[in-house]
């Protein structure tokens, strides 16, 4: 469709019937002659005429299209790029916005926020838009957020309020989601000929990622969501032709930025007085820069080193802490202020315990040699705060509060407490199981998570009783010590487990010569389950005579306390199992945000158990749990956003066209940019400039070509040939 902004100038087309006027009214003037002849004479001057008219006629042409073209340049001839419905009036028009929604956004470049500038340039857009137009808005995010509850909207008030009271993005951004469900919408109804798509993101790449073209979509599909709306597979050959899509990438095409990405504890265990080593892991997008980290230990600087921080590459950074008193205490990690403020902090919490809380459970007799393992230590002082219970007095105890459960021949125990217990090792606690006479193969029967089912109980003879134990795993961490010390013992065995197969994610850490296995592990969640085929007694073997049995007894404590810490901080969501992670919550506690304001608690029951969750733990920060009857709050979580949102790679735009596979697809790099590919693409774009430069064209071809006729010409009597005799012939 073409429209014309200067109609006015229409009347210039009168000005074009001038020379066709005086073409067609223009006569010959003929000069007449005497000669002695006439018929050469005629012959000549009508073929000369024929040659003169069709000349003059194609130079006439060129003079008239070089009118034309001026008068239509001067009304300025607008292209429209777009389809119309009615060539009257404009079609309504559909427009989707796609917002990422990852804390990149926060990036500050020369004092602008690029999220700010991000729900500016939407509020624009949707401002620019006429009454019948509808319009929506997703954020792109972890999760697609409706901004206007899944439905296209015409109300622009509405949208200006609702996009700045959008709070600044805390998480990572899938931009394939929020894309496919805005076309889908817009695909709702099909009736509008005119339709948008907008993403508005910075130059980061890993928004882009999540863009999966699929290798086969569902035939007949109408949107790339049909193709597999669950897998967020992208699929750009069911996006509609109608459909034109706008991407402006906002910000800078090469920032900078660095971040500390991880920290790691050692040892993983932390008693009081013991020194701690912090391994910081940084990392860098841009140049390599000279840097700063420090450290913080419960609100003091604690440590500070300088750091050449390169692109890319592993930089680590190594603290050491000083002894520290039991408890739970809240540390950071800092780097210098950059143009992205949200990554310069990590957070995370060290456990420190005065003495290790073991619980035993099982009769004196098969507890005894076990008690006495766990009570001797340096200078008679253990590490280990061991407590002895008889198995009917297990569910009156908070087992959550300990890092390690030995189960003394008390595998026969109610389903209920079997529950509990499995629980108990799947949020990061360790059960150690010893049989004995008091169980039958079926009580074994009722665990899930044991390393292996019984099959039997063999009696050994006296001849095969000796038996040498061998490591299956020598770099298990159980077997630490053991291994460095050269311990390959032997043992009277009287009695013991026949287990033919181990379970999924079962492994045997020590067998007996045999083969047969003497201690399993299997994991279960957070924690494991360890399983011996002999009793911890001398019921079944002289296992607890052993040299090793002591400092066998100690490694499992020490490991129960290093699989149950897991890490020392977690990443931001909007659920969090408290029961998985703060198994000490109870319905009535109270969890506080870094701010200072409570965060929302719900219960549910889950395969019978009551399972606490937490909502909305975005803001990164120190959490703090306070449980009635428990004195006042105390550091409970360490929530971080996700590092690798801090990777700030850009995105190559020359690689976005190949990224979606749309065919109309425009790419801004600003907001003046996209305006004006806006206004190209919905009012049009102008041809007078390249109607003048065709007017210059025609003007030199017209005065090159009469030249050529005016040299080209002769005159009538040059045609003619006279004799001696004054006789005229043709040439």
């Amino acid at each position: 469709m073409i429209s014309f902004l200067n109609s006015i100038f229409a009347f210039a087309f009168l000005a074009l019937t001038i020379p066709l006027i005086l073409h067609f009214i223009q006569s010959s003037r003929t000069e007449k002659m005497p000669f002695s002849t006439l018929r050469f004479l005629k012959m000549a001057q009508k073929r000369s005429s024929r040659r003169v008219k069709m000349e003059n006629f194609l130079l006439m042409l060129l003079r008239f299209l070089l009118l034309v073209l001026l008068v239509l340049a001067f009304m300025m001839p607008i292209v429209r790029t777009k389809k119309f419905g009615n060539v009257l009036s404009r079609t309504a028009r559909d427009v989707a916005i796609v917002i990422d929604g990852s804390y990149s956004m926060n990036y500050k470049l020369n004092q602008q926020v690029v999220w700010n500038q991000a729900t500016e340039l939407a509020s624009t857009v949707i401002a620019g838009l006429e009454d019948n137009d509808r319009f929506c808005v997703y954020l792109a995010g972890d999760q697609v957020t409706p901004v206007f509850e899944e439905r296209m909207s015409d109300n622009k008030e509405e949208a200006a309020i609702r996009l700045k009271a959008l709070s600044p993005p805390v998480g990572s951004s899938k931009l394939c989601p929020a894309t496919i469900a805005a076309l889908d919408l817009m695909e709702q109804d099909s009736r509008r000929g005119e339709r948008e798509l907008h993403i508005i993101s910075d130059y980061q790449k890993l928004p882009w990622a999540s863009f999966k073209k699929s290798s086969g979509a569902a035939a007949g599909s109408a949107s790339p969501a049909a193709a597999g709306a669950g897998e967020n597979v992208w699929d750009p050959s069911k996006v509609s032709d109608s459909i034109t899509c706008f991407v402006t990438l906002l910000g800078t095409p090469e920032p900078e930025n660095s971040s500390t990405m991880d920290v790691e504890l050692s040892p993983k265990l932390i008693t009081a007085e013991t020194p701690c080593r912090v391994t910081v892991t940084l990392n860098r997008t841009g140049p390599p820069l000279d840097s700063v980290v420090s450290i913080f230990l419960d609100g003091s600087e604690v440590g500070r080193q300088s750091v050449m921080v390169g692109e890319g590459g592993a930089n680590r950074v190594q603290f050491m802490l000083p002894p520290m008193n039991g408890g739970v205490h809240a540390l950071r990690v800092e780097t210098p202020e950059d143009s992205l403020v949200e990554d310069n902090a990590f957070h995370f919490l060290i456990r420190v315990r005065e003495k290790l809380p073991v619980l035993c459970v099982g009769g004196p007799d098969n507890t005894l040699f076990l008690q006495t393992a766990l009570a001797a230590g340096e200078d008679g002082i253990s590490p280990i705060n061991a407590k002895v219970i008889q198995p009917n007095a297990l569910s009156s105890e908070n087992i959550a509060s300990y890092s390690c459960i030995f189960l003394c021949n008390a595998i026969n125990l109610p389903g209920q407490q079997i529950k509990q217990l499995e629980g108990y090792v799947a949020a990061g606690g360790l059960l150690v199981v010893f049989p004995g006479n008091h169980a039958t193969l079926t009580d074994y029967a009722l665990w899930a998570t044991l390393p292996a089912e019984p099959v039997s109980f063999n009696e050994l003879s006296v001849d095969k009783r000796k038996r040498l134990l061998t490591w299956d795993q020598p770099q298990h961490p159980v077997l630490w010590n053991l291994v460095e010390d050269g311990l390959a013992p032997s043992l009277v065995i009287n009695r013991q487990l026949k287990c033919e197969t181990l379970k999924e994610k079962a492994e045997s850490i020590v067998s007996t010569g045999s083969g047969e296995p003497f201690l399993m592990m299997r994991s279960h969640g957070r924690g494991a389950v360890i399983m011996f085929t002999v009793a911890a007694d001398r019921s079944w073997s002289d296992f607890p005579l052993s040299p090793f049995y002591l400092p066998l007894m100690h490694q499992l404590t020490q490991y129960a306390a290093g699989v149950g810490a897991g890490k020392p901080y977690l990443w931001a969501t909007d659920t969090l199992s408290l029961t998985e992670f703060l198994p000490e919550a109870t319905r009535d506690s109270v969890l506080k945000g870094p701010k200072g304001k409570p965060v929302s608690l719900r219960s549910a029951v889950v395969e019978g158990g009551n399972v606490i969750y937490a909502e909305g733990l975005t803001q990164p920060g120190i959490y703090k749990l306070s449980i009635p009857g428990q004195g006042s709050s105390k550091p409970a979580l360490a929530i971080n956003m996700p590092r690798v949102e801090s990777d700030l790679n850009p995105v190559r735009q020359q690689d976005i066209p190949d990224i979606l596979g749309i065919p109309s697809l425009h790419i801004a790099n600003s907001k003046d940019d996209l305006l004006k590919k806006l206004d190209d693409f919905r009012i049009g774009r102008s041809l007078g400039e390249t109607l003048l430069w065709l007017a210059l064209l025609i003007a030199i071809a017209e005065v090159l070509y009469s030249n050529f006729l005016l040299r080209k010409n002769s005159k009538l009597t040059d045609t003619l040939k006279v004799e001696a005799s004054g006789r005229m012939k043709e040439k």
